[in-house]
């Protein structure tokens, strides 16, 4: 049994919070899903990157306070009991999506990963990150790590990861 000074209130009080995060992420994409698809299909048909953030495909400002709201829950969640992975990384994404954060992003999924180091999906979260700032060694080492759990992610990141070797190249 692992020793902590997590009680099993505090626990149950976390998972909470924590599940209450989600469904209120879960309703917010459900709102602006439509919309990200309609934005991105104009955006890409003009071929033109977005002027200024609000017209990008992202969140209005009310979801946005939706979104702060449920980070906040994630933080107590985290506060209540540190040893658990996925509230990390849920926070490092609503850093990344309320603020623009990829610095504080990195930080939540890198303490997500010292929770769980074989979790695929955080390694393919992370790894995405890093192709898309071009921070291919470092993606590299995700990748190794997903073909060696022989993580379902690893084909498919195997593609995009020698895409963006192959781009950087030329």
């Amino acid at each position: 049994m692992i020793e902590s000074s997590v009680t099993a209130a505090n626990a149950r009080q976390a998972i909470t919070l924590f599940r209450n995060a989600v469904n209120l992420i879960r309703l917010l994409q459900r709102s602006a899903i439509p919309r990200w698809s309609d934005g991105l299909t104009t955006w890409l048909s003009d071929e033109r990157p977005p002027e200024d953030r609000d017209e990008t495909p992202f969140y209005n400002d009310a979801e946005l306070e939706h979104y702060r709201e449920a980070r906040g829950w994630l933080k107590r969640s985290i506060d209540l009991n540190p040893y658990f992975p996925d509230a990390y990384l849920l926070l490092g994404n609503a850093f990344a999506d309320i603020d623009g954060d990829f610095e504080t992003m990195l930080t939540y999924y890198d303490r997500a990963l010292v929770l769980d180091p074989d979790n695929d999906e955080f390694h393919n979260a992370r790894m995405s990150h890093y192709l898309t700032m071009g921070k291919l060694d470092l993606a590299l080492d995700d990748l190794l790590h997903l073909e060696r759990l022989q993580s379902g992610y690893a084909e498919s990141m195997r593609k995009h990861y020698d895409n963006a070797v192959e781009c950087g190249e030329q």
